[in-house]
C-alpha cells in the first residue's frame, strides 16, 4: 500500500489576537538530478566548460533550435587511458520502474541541437553510456559496470581511445535514413536538444524511437536501465542504479568544427506514470522537486511561461490554472516575451479557511464568511513578468449571510488589515456563487460588501459582443468597436432602452474605454442599451499591446458576454542590432544571424510570425521566403528576433575576405529601414562535402524559419 505524504507542512503566525495558519511548500530531500561527481577526466575540452559540477542539479534547457551554454561540461575526447569521462552518484536509486513512461527510466540532458529547425537533422556528439549498481553499499562505485551499447550495439572495447565516426555518422551534422518517422540512432547521450523548463518536463522522456519532441518532455537522452549488459553482450537485469558514467567514444575531427566532445548538462530519474490528483504534474516531481502535495489538484505547479516547442508565451496566453474540489481557482496569463534571470515555474495552492484574520476593512463594510489564502511561489506577478493572476472565490450561502450579494468585493489581508490595493477586473457570477478578480498578488482573501439580502440566484443569459476592426494596433490612438447582438434577458424579453450594462476590459493597461459613462452614480462605466436592446461601446488602445478580455454585464449580473481582443505591436523601429552567431565566422559560410530584440515604437516586442523584409548585398539569404506572394524576402519573427542565415560571395582570386550588407526592413515596400551592417568574414577554403551538406541542410527549411541552433561552426571556444 502507498503511504501518503503531506509535503504542505504548516508555519502558524500570530495575527492580532489569532494565530493564522499559512501554508508553505516542502524542500524535497530527495531530487531526481545527480548528486554528486564522483570522478572526471577529459582531455581536450572544450575552453570554458571544464567545471564538471556542472553536471549536477536540474538540467538548463535553451531549446531545439538552440542551446543554453551556461550549464555545461566538456567530456573531452577519446584517448590514452583512462580516455574522457564522467562518473556521476545519486542520493536516490533510480529504479527500474514498470510504470515509467516506455520502460525509460533516466534522461540525459545535453547541448545538442536540431540543424535549421529540423528534428531528424541534428548537431550531435555522443557519448557512450554506462552504468552500476551500489551492491555491497558502500557508496563508491566498485561493483561491477554495465554498459549501454545503443542502436551501433557499441561495447567497451571502444573505450579508451574511442572509433572512428561510423557510416551513416553518429557524430556532426547528421540526417536521420529512415523515412518513416522512426530514429535510426538511440541509445546515446548527446543526440537529442534539451528544452527549456516546462512544469514537470525534466522528469518526462523523449522517446527516442520517434523523431521530434515527444509532447510534454523536456527532451535530452532518455534510456532504459534493461538495455544494459555485460562483457560477454548479457542483461545485465538490474533493478536500480547508483552510477552513471559517461565517455567520450568517436574518435574523430569534423572539418573545420574541431574534435568530437560530448557535452552534458545534466541527468535525471524518469517519473512513473502516476498523476493521482489529475493536475497534470507528475507525483514524483511534486514530491521530489516542487514540493506540492499530489493528492490535491489545488496544490500545484503553473507555468510563468511556455517555450516555444509548445506553442510560446504570446501576451494572453493562459499559462495554466489549478481549481480546488468546490471551485476556488488561481488562473496565470502571460504578459508576453520575459527576459533576464528568471523562474519558469511557480508553485500554488489554495486554502479555505473557517475563520478570516482580524482586521479592519475598507468604508466599514462588512465581513462575510469566505476567506481564501491563495497562495503562489512568486510574491509580485509583475514582477515575474505575468499578467496579475486571476484570482476566483467560490462562495456558499451561508458565507454572504445578510450581504449584498451584487456588491460583494475582495480585499487583501496586509498583517493587520484589509486593502484594496492591487485588486482590479472584479466579475461576479452570482448564479454559480463565483466571485473573479485580478491581483498582483497572492494572499489571504476576504469578500466584503453592504449590508443585503443575501444569496439571490436569478436565472442568467449571455451576450454576444462583435468587433471592429478585428485586431487593433497598440499605438494609444486606435479605436475598435463593440456591437452586441439584441441582448435577450433571462426572462426572454429583450432588454428595454436604457437598460445599463458595466463594461470592463482587463487588464485594463491594454485599453480605455472612451464611450461616455450612461450613468456616473453607478459604480464603473455604464453603457445603455438602446431601442433594438443592442448595447455598443469603443475601446482606444494604449500603447501596450497584448491581449485584453472585454466584458459587458448588467448590473444584476443576470447576462453577462465576455470576449478575447488582440493590440498588436506596431511596426519594428530602428536601428536594430544583428549580430552573427557563429563567433569566429568564415566566409562562404554559412553564417547564422540573430537580430536583437525587434520593438515597435512604443517598446513592445513584436509578436510570433510577424514578417519583415531582408536584403543581402555580397551574399544570399539562405532562409525561404515566408510569404512568396508578398514582394521581397520576407523573414518571421521568432520570440522576438529575426534569425537567418547567408552564404557569403567569395572570390579567392581577388581577396582572401568576403563582405556581406545586410538590409532590413518593416515593410515589403522597403521604405521602413530598421537595420543596415556590414561584415566582412575571412575566407575558408571549406571542405567541398561539408560546403555541400550545409547548403542542402539549409536547402531544406522550406518551412522559412532557419534558426540560428544551425551552428556547428562555432565548436571551438562554444559547446
Amino acid at each position: 500500500m502507498q503511504k501518503r505524504i503531506n509535503p504542505l507542512p504548516v508555519l502558524v503566525v500570530a495575527v492580532g489576537m489569532l494565530s493564522f495558519p499559512f501554508a508553505t511548500f516542502a524542500q524535497p530531500l530527495n531530487p531526481p538530478w545527480a548528486d554528486a561527481v564522483v570522478s572526471a577526466n577529459a582531455i581536450d575540452p572544450v575552453p570554458g566548460f571544464t567545471d564538471p559540477s556542472k553536471a549536477l542539479g536540474k538540467p538548463v534547457g535553451g531549446g531545439v533550435y538552440a542551446p543554453d551554454q551556461s550549464s555545461v561540461y566538456s567530456i573531452g575526447r577519446p584517448g590514452p587511458a583512462p580516455g574522457s569521462f564522467i562518473t556521476l552518484a545519486f542520493n536516490t536509486p533510480i529504479e527500474n520502474h514498470p510504470e515509467n513512461p516506455n520502460g525509460l527510466d533516466f534522461i540525459i540532458y545535453t547541448n545538442a541541437f536540431w540543424v535549421g529547425g529540423k528534428p531528424n537533422v541534428r548537431w550531435s556528439e555522443p557519448g557512450l553510456v554506462e552504468i552500476s549498481e551500489d551492491v555491497n553499499g558502500n557508496g563508491i562505485p566498485d561493483d561491477s559496470w554495465y554498459v549501454i551499447p545503443g542502436s551501433r550495439n557499441t561495447n567497451r572495447s571502444a573505450l579508451p581511445q574511442g572509433i572512428p565516426n561510423p557510416y551513416p555518422p553518429l557524430a556532426g551534422v547528421v540526417t536521420n535514413p529512415n523515412l518513416d518517422g522512426t530514429e535510426y540512432d538511440w541509445g546515446y547521450m548527446g543526440m537529442s536538444p534539451t528544452v527549456q523548463e516546462y512544469l514537470d518536463n525534466y522528469m518526462r522522456p523523449d522517446d527516442p524511437f520517434t523523431v521530434g519532441l515527444t509532447d510534454g518532455s523536456g527532451g535530452g537522452d532518455a534510456f532504459d536501465i534493461s538495455w544494459a549488459v555485460d562483457e560477454d553482450g548479457n542483461p545485465a537485469n538490474l533493478e536500480r542504479i547508483h552510477f552513471v558514467r559517461v565517455n567520450a567514444f568517436i574518435n574523430d575531427s569534423l572539418d573545420p568544427f574541431g574534435y568530437v566532445t560530448p557535452e552534458i548538462v545534466a541527468v535525471s530519474a524518469v517519473a512513473p506514470d502516476n498523476d493521482t490528483d489529475g493536475d497534470g504534474i507528475r507525483d514524483a516531481y511534486e514530491l521530489r522537486v516542487s514540493g506540492t502535495d499530489p493528492y490535491r489538484s489545488e496544490s500545484t505547479v503553473l507555468a510563468l511561461e511556455r517555450p516555444i516547442e509548445y506553442g510560446g508565451s504570446p501576451a494572453g496566453t493562459l499559462l495554466g490554472d489549478a481549481c480546488d474540489p468546490t471551485g476556488n481557482r488561481i488562473v496565470f496569463y502571460s504578459s508576453g516575451i520575459r527576459s533576464g534571470y528568471r523562474d519558469y515555474n511557480c508553485n500554488v495552492d489554495i486554502q479555505v479557511h473557517a475563520l478570516a484574520p482580524s482586521g479592519g476593512v475598507p468604508d466599514g463594510l462588512i465581513k462575510s464568511g469566505a476567506c481564501r489564502e491563495f497562495i503562489a511561489g512568486q510574491p509580485d506577478f509583475q514582477a515575474a513578468q505575468i499578467q496579475d493572476a486571476q484570482f476566483t472565490i467560490a462562495y456558499t450561502t451561508a458565507e454572504i449571510v445578510g450581504l449584498d450579494e451584487s456588491k460583494l468585493e475582495p480585499v487583501r489581508f496586509t498583517g493587520t488589515s484589509y486593502t484594496r490595493e492591487g485588486v482590479s477586473g472584479i466579475t461576479r457570477d452570482m448564479v454559480n456563487n463565483l466571485l473573479t478578480f485580478r491581483s498582483r498578488y497572492p494572499g489571504v482573501f476576504l469578500l466584503i460588501s453592504e449590508a443585503g439580502m443575501g444569496d439571490e440566484t436569478p436565472g442568467q443569459s449571455a451576450i454576444t459582443l462583435l468587433a471592429e476592426p478585428d485586431c487593433a494596433t497598440a499605438d494609444g490612438i486606435s479605436d475598435v468597436t463593440f456591437v452586441s447582438e439584441p441582448i435577450i434577458l433571462p426572462d426572454e424579453t429583450p432588454a428595454p432602452a436604457g437598460m445599463l450594462f458595466t463594461v470592463t476590459v482587463a487588464p485594463e493597461t491594454l485599453a480605455t474605454i472612451v464611450t461616455p459613462d450612461a450613468d456616473a452614480e453607478t459604480p464603473g462605466l455604464q453603457t445603455a442599451a438602446a431601442a433594438d436592446s443592442r448595447i455598443t461601446f469603443t475601446l482606444r488602445s494604449t500603447t501596450l499591446s497584448g491581449q485584453a478580455s472585454v466584458r459587458a454585464a448588467s448590473l444584476d449580473e443576470a447576462t453577462v458576454g465576455q470576449v478575447a481582443y488582440t493590440f498588436l505591436a506596431g511596426n519594428p523601429v530602428g536601428p536594430v542590432p544583428i549580430y552573427p552567431l557563429n563567433p569566429n565566422a568564415t566566409a562562404p559560410g554559412p553564417i547564422h544571424f540573430s537580430t536583437d530584440i525587434l520593438y515597435d515604437e512604443h517598446d513592445n516586442v513584436l509578436e510570433n510570425d510577424r514578417l519583415i523584409t531582408i536584403l543581402v548585398d555580397g551574399g544570399r539569404c539562405m532562409n525561404a521566403d515566408a510569404a512568396p506572394d508578398t514582394p521581397g524576402h520576407q523573414l518571421r519573427v521568432t520570440q522576438g528576433r529575426a534569425y537567418f542565415s547567408v552564404i557569403a560571395d567569395t572570390d579567392v582570386k581577388t581577396t582572401d575576405t568576403a563582405q556581406v550588407r545586410v538590409r532590413l526592413y518593416a515593410d515589403a515596400e522597403m521604405t521602413l529601414a530598421i537595420a543596415d551592417a556590414v561584415f566582412v568574414f575571412d575566407i575558408l577554403a571549406m571542405p567541398m562535402r561539408w560546403l555541400v551538406l550545409c547548403v542542402l541542410l539549409l536547402a531544406m527549411t522550406g518551412a522559412g524559419r532557419l534558426f540560428y541552433a544551425c551552428n556547428p561552426c562555432a565548436k571551438r571556444g562554444t559547446p
